[in-house]
C-alpha cells in the first residue's frame, strides 16, 4: 500500500515543496490500506532534513490543504497519527496492460500479405485471393481482417486514458470518525448543548463510553461535560473520560426520592428579641 499511496501523491497531489515532502514521508511509512501512520516532529525533521519550524509549517499547510488529516493528536510522548484520506483505497494503474488478443499478427502460413487496393475493399487480405470470408481459418492459406465499421486496432498495448483514470480514481475523502449507534444519543446531546469537540476515540474508548452511558446515564454525563466546558476551551471528547468514570451510577430501580419535611409555619424573618426596631429597615 506504501507504493500506491506514494503514487497518489506523485500523480494527484497539488502540494509543492516541503508540503509535498511531508505527504511523501507519510505515504512512505503508511503500512496498511487505511494510509494511517504515527509520526512525530523528530521523524519529520529526519525525513525532510529541515529545522523544526520549517517542518511544523509544512505539516500545518498540509493539514490546511485537506490532503493530510490528523486522526489522533499527540498525547505525552506518543506522536500524533496522520492519514492521507484521498489515498485510501487508491490503486496505481498497472503499467503495460495488454488484452487477451495482444501479440504480433505475423508469420502466417499463407504466402504473404497483400496490400488493399480500390477493387479489394477496405480490409487487409492475407494469402491467396481464394482464401476469404469465414471459410479461412488457422489451417488455411491466410486470414482476412475484419472490414467495415467493425474494423479497428487488432490489439492495444497500452491502456486508454479513460481506463487509466478509472483505475487511478481516488477514494472518497474520510469525513470524520464513525460514531457507534449506542453512543450517538450522548454525542447529539452534547452537540445540541453547544459542546463541539472531536470524537476521534479508539475502539476501546468507545466501549468505555457505551458502558458509562448504561451505568451513569446520558443526563449525568452531559451535565458534567457542560460544567467542564464552561470553564475550559476543550477540543477533544477524550478529556471527559476520567471525570465520567468517577460519577456515581444510576439509582437502583425502585429507589424513591426522599421527601423533605417543611418547617412548621413557613419561613419567618429573624427578629432581635432585645430591640426589634433594629431590623425594621431590612438590616
Amino acid at each position: 500500500m506504501t507504493i500506491d499511496a506514494m503514487h497518489w501523491v506523485w500523480t494527484h497531489s497539488r502540494a509543492k515543496g516541503n508540503v509535498r515532502l511531508v505527504l511523501l514521508a507519510v505515504a512512505d511509512k503508511a503500512p496498511g490500506p487505511d494510509c494511517t501512520v504515527r509520526m512525530g516532529t523528530t521523524e519529520f525533521r529526519a525525513r525532510l532534513n529541515a529545522s523544526r519550524s520549517v517542518v511544523q509549517l509544512a505539516v500545518d499547510k498540509a493539514l490546511k490543504s485537506g490532503e493530510l488529516v490528523e486522526s489522533e493528536p499527540a498525547i505525552g510522548s506518543r506522536p500524533a497519527t496522520y492519514q492521507l484520506p484521498f489515498a485510501v483505497g487508491y490503486t496505481r494503474p498497472a503499467p503495460g496492460v495488454r488484452g487477451p488478443e495482444s501479440g504480433p499478427v505475423a508469420e502466417q502460413q499463407g504466402p504473404g500479405i497483400e496490400a488493399p487496393n480500390s477493387e479489394q475493399g477496405p480490409g487487409i487480405r492475407a494469402g491467396s485471393e481464394n482464401a476469404r470470408g469465414p471459410e479461412s481459418g488457422p489451417g488455411g492459406p491466410g486470414i482476412e481482417a475484419p472490414r467495415g465499421p467493425e474494423s479497428g486496432p487488432l490489439y492495444q498495448t497500452t491502456p486508454t486514458r479513460s481506463a487509466s483514470k478509472q483505475a487511478g480514481k481516488p477514494a472518497p475523502p474520510v469525513l470524520g470518525p464513525e460514531i457507534p449507534t449506542n453512543c450517538r444519543p450522548l454525542v447529539d446531546t452534547l452537540t445540541a448543548a453547544g459542546i463541539i469537540v472531536r470524537w476521534n476515540l479508539s475502539t476501546a474508548e468507545w466501549f468505555t463510553v457505551e458502558a458509562l452511558i448504561k451505568r451513569t446515564g446520558i443526563a449525568a454525563l452531559a451535565t458534567y461535560a457542560q460544567k467542564q466546558a464552561a470553564n475550559k476551551d476543550l477540543s477533544y471528547a477524550r478529556y471527559f473520560l476520567p471525570g465520567w468514570r468517577e460519577l456515581p451510577p444510576l439509582p437502583e430501580p425502585g429507589t424513591e426520592r426522599p421527601q423533605l419535611r417543611a418547617v412548621a409555619g413557613g419561613w419567618q424573618p429573624y427578629t432581635n428579641p432585645v430591640d426589634p426596631s433594629v431590623y425594621e429597615n431590612g438590616f
